[in-house]
């Protein structure tokens, strides 16, 4: 499988013995924080994505993919980044979603999938987003990030 660092182009191809994928380039896709008084922070990239030094008070977020998409958040109470990916033996990554959790006024938590990945296994695009409840109760972490009240 070719690694991920060797990705030159806007999205990459990899090819594997049984399939051929195509993913974002996770060097060039980050999330977009926007702040009152029209303050705005992007993150690094998806290996290091910045979230955590992220401070509260989020009014917008939305995430940009190399491909072009930018993927606009509903609001929420709060927000917790995470990102899907799985790892070969020899560093090589296959980047498949960012999650986003947001907490509900309610203290429900809805899960947002946007999609980094397409393969011929795969019903979902490049860009697509797919929202879920989340049925677990929240855990508040350092990693939520609290929106504007």
């Amino acid at each position: 499988m070719k690694h991920v660092k060797r990705l030159t182009a806007e999205d990459g191809k990899i090819f594997g013995k049984n399939t051929t994928l195509t993913m974002v380039n996770p060097y060039t896709t980050y999330f977009i924080a926007h702040y009152s008084g029209g303050r705005i922070i992007k993150g690094n990239n998806l290996f290091e994505t910045g979230w955590d030094e992220l401070p509260d008070g989020i009014m917008k977020l939305e995430y940009r993919l190399s491909t072009g998409h930018i993927v606009k958040i509903p609001p929420f109470r709060a927000y917790l980044h995470l990102v899907e990916v799985s790892e070969s033996i020899d560093g090589g990554r296959v980047f498949h979603s960012v999650n986003i959790k947001g907490m509900t006024d309610k203290n429900s938590m809805v899960n947002i999938k946007i999609i980094l990945k397409k393969d011929q296994r795969s019903k979902f695009n490049i860009g697509d987003v797919v929202v879920s409840e989340d049925k677990e109760k929240p855990y508040l972490t350092p990693s939520w990030k609290m929106a504007a009240v």
